[in-house]
Parts: C-alpha cells; structure tokens; sequence
C-alpha cells in the first residue's frame, strides 16, 4: 500500500466536517459569497470524500501506519513459546505481511458451552489492530498466550453451535465462493488461484498446502498455506 501525503493529511481530522471545512479556500469564498455554501458542494462529493469514503479511507490508512511502525512490524518478534500453533504463526507472520504466502487459518474452539468454527484471513487479522474497532486483536497478547485467537463474523467464515447461524465475508485477500461440487472455496484475489479447504479432497489447490495442528486450547485447528504468484 502506498501513501502519499494527501492521504496522511487524512489523519489531521478527527471528523468529516473537518476536513470538509479545511477545503475551503478564499477563492471559493470569492466565488460562493459564504463559508457555508462551499461546506454544502464539498458535502455532495465534489473534489473531494463523502462522508462514508473519508472514514473508510482515513480507517484503512489509521490501521495501515499502526501496523506497519518498526516495533509492531512483527508482533512475534522473540517469541519464546512450546505452544506448537503459535510457533506455527510466528514462522508465517513475516511472509504474510510481505506477501508472499497468504495462510488462511480453520479453528473450532469452544468457548462458554458453544462451539465456535470458521476460517480467518492471517495477514488481515494481523492488520486488525486498530483498538478503536470491533474486533480488534491484540497479536502481542495473543503471541504470549494471554488472550485466545478465534474467529469471528468479520472474518472468512464463522459458525457459532448455539446461535446455529454462519456468517461469510470477503476479505483484503480472499472472495468466499460456495461451489455445488467443491462445497466452500476461497479464491485469492492476487492470483485468481483457488483454496480448497475440504480435508477429504486431498487436493487443496494450486500452490496450497494444508497443516493440521495439535493444541491443547483448540478443539481442531489447520492451517492452509497458499504461495501468492501476482505475476503467475
């Protein structure tokens, strides 16, 4: 993702309003007779965000600067751990942010009397950071063991036994394909290549590969390690 400095400027506004009244310049003032006036053209989209455009954009660049800063790059980083799934991130973290690997990641979990299962999309939830937003993560937490990974309804797929509903998204990565044959299959955005996570297949895709680990905190997790070719 690259940046360039109007983007950053995004950050100087708390609000929409804001950065609605900071593009308004004498010459418009010159030409539209009040400050008000040119709040209302702005507000329509001309030359500039709509409201619903500013805070998505300002979101992404927020969470992109926060997850990219020299000591949060790799929240991993002297990780000493004998938990085998976490070691199992921390070897993938890198290649994911910079990527080369895309890992999708399947875990059942049970958690207060219900079963929670679903697919996650590593390298977006590594960027979830953002304490401001549902869902956050805490990849340092979660790299000590003090707080527990597992999915949610933001995320590739979720089920939750209690509930008895499933919930699917698309991610930065990945569109959510429901195939009659294949059953569910995630095809990546970078290289058009698909990720087939049925375990009885045997074939989980070009490129793809399936790790399934043992934990002792998760009722089943596997891991599916797709090589990104973007020039393939």
């Amino acid at each position: 993702m690259k940046l360039t400095e109007d983007d950053v400027r995004l950050l100087e506004f708390s609000t929409h309003q804001e950065y609605l009244q900071s593009l308004v310049t004498t010459q418009d003032l010159r030409y539209l007779g009040h400050k008000e006036n040119g709040l209302r053209l702005y507000q329509t989209g001309y030359r500039s965000f709509t409201k619903a455009a500013f805070e998505s954009r300002r979101t992404e660049i927020a969470d992109f600067l926060y997850a990219t800063q020299d000591h949060n790059v790799y929240f991993s980083r002297g990780l000493q751990t004998s938990d085998y799934f976490l070691g199992e991130l921390a070897t993938r973290e890198r290649p994911n942010r910079l990527g080369m690997l895309s890992t999708i990641i399947y875990i059942r979990y049970c958690r207060m009397n219900a079963e929670i299962s679903g697919y996650i999309d590593y390298e977006q939830a590594l960027r979830r950071t953002n304490k401001d937003k549902e869902n956050a993560l805490d990849w340092k937490a979660i790299f000590k063991g003090e707080q527990i990974l597992y999915p949610t309804k933001i995320d590739l797929s979720y089920y939750n036994s209690r509930s008895d509903r499933v919930f699917k998204k698309n991610s930065r990565n990945y569109i959510v394909l429901c195939d009659p044959i294949r059953g569910v299959v995630f095809r990546n955005i970078h290289d058009r290549k698909d990720v087939i996570p049925d375990p009885i297949a045997g074939y989980f895709g070009t490129n793809t590969t399936r790790t399934e680990i043992d934990s002792n905190v998760y009722e089943q997790v596997v891991l599916y390690d797709h090589v990104v070719r973007k020039n393939f």
